[in-house]
């Protein structure tokens, strides 16, 4: 049995999120439905993680298992072949039979993009945001997200989960030309995370919210008051990162 790594880019507008739903169209549905034709079965994937609706990505991994001796190159292609147009396979991996998209990932990298005036040609990508914004204030706010914390308070539906606690590896809040870019890595986010980071950064920048507030939300909690949520088009998963031996097996052709 081949085990198969996807790495994917994709255009969240028109979909209702990664995850396959009963109803509406998803990043994993169409996919699964393009890889059961060219394999001439049913085909499971896993997702590296499950991006929200609306959501881009630029760096999506996925995987699933098969017999067929397509090579990478012609599975590339073929999906490629068969995909609506906001959706690509940006490569192709045979890799170890043990490997998890999910499970084996050391590291997620988001990207979160603010416009400060209306645009055409990006508005599917920012969030345009015209009030002032004071960006050494949400410099030095996000700072203090660094490190393990309990995100509960910085999430939608963290009652779903066993526990809230993450670990921010990196951040960075910084213009590029006209925009405002917010990047952020983590070991593992929770649902909805970035967009609520963002939306509360936002606020501190209009002086709507205290930097007091705004990190008290990691000591008491989501019970403090209605969460703030950015909107979804501004936020692009760039990147998955894995410990080279989870990808790499004895016997796995290149």
């Amino acid at each position: 049995m081949r085990n198969i790594k996807l790495i994917l880019e994709y255009e969240g507008t028109d979909f209702c999120g990664w995850q396959v739903q009963p109803e509406g169209r998803t990043v994993q549905g169409i996919l699964e439905e393009n890889l059961r034709i060219l394999f001439q079965k049913p085909v499971k994937l896993i997702g590296a993680g499950r991006t929200d609706a609306g959501v881009h990505a630029l760096g999506q991994v996925a995987n699933f298992n098969t017999e067929k001796g397509l090579l990478v190159q012609e599975i590339q292609r073929g999906l490629n072949s068969l995909l609506p147009p906001d959706v690509v396979v940006r490569d192709v991996q045979e890799v170890a039979e043990k490997f998890h998209a999910r499970y084996d990932a050391l590291q997620r990298r988001y990207l979160y993009c603010i416009s400060p005036q209306p645009t055409a040609l990006r508005r599917r990508f920012v969030w345009t945001v015209l009030a002032p914004l004071d960006l050494a204030l949400m410099r030095k706010v996000t700072q203090e997200l660094l490190g393990t914390h309990d995100f509960a308070g910085y999430c939608l539906g963290s009652g779903e989960r066993p526990h809230c606690r993450c670990t921010v590896k990196s951040i960075s809040l910084k213009k590029v030309k006209e925009e405002i870019h917010f990047e952020i890595t983590a070991d593992r986010f929770l649902r909805a995370m970035v967009r609520v980071i963002m939306g509360r950064l936002i606020e501190v920048g209009r002086s709507h919210l205290s930097t007091e507030k705004f990190l008290a939300f990691l000591e008491k909690g989501s019970d403090q008051q209605p969460i703030t949520v950015a909107p979804a088009q501004g936020l692009c998963l760039l990147e998955v990162d894995y410990p080279r031996a989870a990808e790499h097996g004895k016997g796995v052709r290149r």
